[in-house]
């Protein structure tokens, strides 16, 4: 997950249970999206903090129900 990792930091256990998120409740056409374009979007994002901060509060939404 190379987004996660990007937003959440390699030492974060977070990307791990966006991770587990993304296959087993993740709509199947965002599955696929993440997975076709999720290494070149995390490359792209890496220098813009702004942005992981709010795709980390989407992220988080995702990974905190329950």
């Amino acid at each position: 997950c190379w987004v996660a990792r990007e937003v959440y930091g390699e030492t974060n256990p977070q990307w791990l249970l966006f991770r587990a998120y993304l296959f087993s409740d993740a709509p199947s056409w965002f599955r696929k999206l993440y997975l076709k374009f999720g290494e070149r979007f995390a490359e792209f994002i890496s220098t813009k903090p702004r942005l992981k901060s709010v795709i980390k509060k989407w992220m988080d939404t995702k990974i905190k129900k329950g």
